[in-house]
């Protein structure tokens, strides 16, 4: 069984329900805690402005942490690391792909760095201990780290916004430091994702291949695709739809319009990815 605590998410969850904790903040980044076979795992840690704030009113103390995986090296899925490290009294493992650590840009009319604020050198005097790697690796028995994406499905492109500085200047960004969580059950296996910068689709190709005859139960995470157009948009419901998927949980940077969009090809009903919300997967 595994069970995942939305610890920072774009929205919160609303605070009269059942469960739900009051006083939570949400920003925009992602952070989960999942937690099974005996271990409190985060993944991904938002910009951190509301990682300590949530962890606390959540009853979470930073040293229950067992280890951090990072999806991605954009701050909002990893700025959080160096407060985290700061509120620990021993080292943290943390595993995510070696590019993690470059220097990524977005352009919004300018450029402006969405990377990592902190070096690895800085985050590990705070007691990081980096596991860089691209390969797939488990964790831990059920906890599967797809390391790096091939990207094969044609429609799924790197938005053109995304730039990697390099020492002869900018060059367009393909994110290969992007990978998916895959929490491996009896029954079936859950993705879970950061931003999917590598597509959805891609992503799914990859976990296909890690567990070749496992069926894929369910979606968590960003999904990249607000502002996709019409033909992305069913290309990638067509896709996913021959996996007979059972759950579908999209936030952060999905995008609410085309989260209905995609829940509506696939015929399942839309579950919210809120700041608060805890989801158990048997």
């Amino acid at each position: 069984m595994f069970r995942i605590t939305v610890v920072v998410e774009n929205t919160v969850a609303m605070a009269f329900r059942p469960g739900i904790k009051r006083g939570l903040l949400g920003e925009h980044g992602l952070s989960l805690l999942i937690e099974g076979q005996g271990k409190k795992y985060l993944f991904d840690t938002g910009c951190g402005s509301a990682l300590l704030h949530n962890l606390d009113i959540l009853g979470l103390a930073p040293d229950c942490i067992d280890a951090l995986m990072i999806s991605h090296g954009h701050y909002d899925h990893a700025d959080g690391m160096k407060l985290l490290l700061e509120k620990r009294s021993k080292p943290l493992p943390i595993y995510a792909h070696p590019d993690i650590f470059a220097r990524h840009f977005a352009k919004d009319g300018e450029m402006r760095h969405v990377g990592i604020a902190w070096s690895q050198h800085e985050l590990e005097a705070l007691g990081a201990e980096f596991f860089l790697q691209r390969e797939s690796g488990f964790l831990s028995p059920g906890f599967c780290l797809t390391g790096a994406i091939p990207r094969t499905c044609a429609f799924e492109q790197v938005s053109g916004r995304f730039f990697i500085e390099t020492e002869t200047g900018f060059e367009q960004a393909q994110i290969p430091d992007d990978q998916a969580l895959v929490l491996a059950g009896e029954k079936g296996l859950l993705v879970v994702t950061g931003c999917a910068h590598a597509g959805i689709c891609n992503i799914i190709a990859r976990v296909k291949e890690l567990f070749p005859g496992k069926r894929i139960c369910g979606i968590m995470g960003g999904l990249h695709l607000a502002g996709a157009g019409q033909s992305r948009m069913e290309k990638t419901a067509a896709m996913l739809k021959e996996e007979n998927l059972e759950f579908l949980a999209p936030g952060h940077c999905t995008g609410a319009k085309e989260s209905w969009q995609l829940a509506n090809g696939l015929g399942l009903e839309l579950t919210g990815l809120n700041t608060g919300e805890v989801f158990i997967f048997e």
